[in-house]
């Protein structure tokens, strides 16, 4: 009968610490995000390799909704060494931007660890490229070296999960700049630039 109520007991106060830890998790002010990069229309020119980086603050939250705002930094570089369209360019290019950000979070379900998001984004990119072209068969050997700084904006979609106060995700970051400028559509551009992002997120 001793060892039957120290059981209950413990049950209870295991019970009173995940429900302090949820309450904990529900109040939570703060959100860094990290995630890696993988631009997959604009591939032609080369390999990518990127990294995107986030700090959210919490302004609502309810039983399925959150809604944060904050600053995100986008940087991707791309080695055109194994350029498609020219065996003879050999150079780089970085992309790199500074956005204001908006995010929507819905929990569809009564534990609130899967969610979904919407994270319109809108600020300034820096590209700049760099590199040489030459063709030896014809006598040409030029080097090159461009900036360029454009008002940029697109959303960026979400489904995650998470666990306690670490959280994963998966997302879709897309730049809709090229693709409403003018009526051009051109999605392998760099003012269009889609990314499959995959990170982690850690809420305070």
């Amino acid at each position: 009968m001793r060892y039957f109520k120290l059981i209950i007991i413990g049950i209870n106060l295991l019970g009173y610490v995940v429900s302090a830890q949820n309450n904990t998790n529900e109040m939570t002010t703060w959100k860094l995000e990290l995630l890696t990069t993988y631009d997959f229309l604009n591939t032609s020119y080369g390999t990518n390799n990127g990294f995107i980086a986030k700090g959210k603050y919490n302004l609502y939250h309810s039983k399925h909704f959150s809604f944060y705002t904050g600053i995100m930094h986008q940087n991707s570089y791309i080695n055109e060494r194994k350029n498609k369209f020219t065996k003879h360019t050999r150079g780089y290019t970085t992309d790199v931007g500074l956005y204001a950000l908006a995010e929507i979070v819905y929990y569809p379900f009564r534990q609130r660890n899967f969610f979904m998001s919407i994270e319109p984004f809108v600020g300034a990119t820096y590209l700049r490229s760099k590199g040489s072209l030459k063709i030896p068969a014809y006598g040409v050997s030029e080097t090159y070296k461009n900036t360029y700084v454009y008002f940029n904006y697109g959303v960026s979609n979400s489904l995650g999960y998470r666990f306690g106060e670490i959280s994963v995700q998966l997302s879709l970051w897309s730049s809709l700049k090229g693709f409403w400028d003018k009526g051009r559509f051109r999605p392998g551009d760099f003012d269009s630039r889609i990314f499959a992002a995959l990170g982690v997120g850690y809420s305070f």
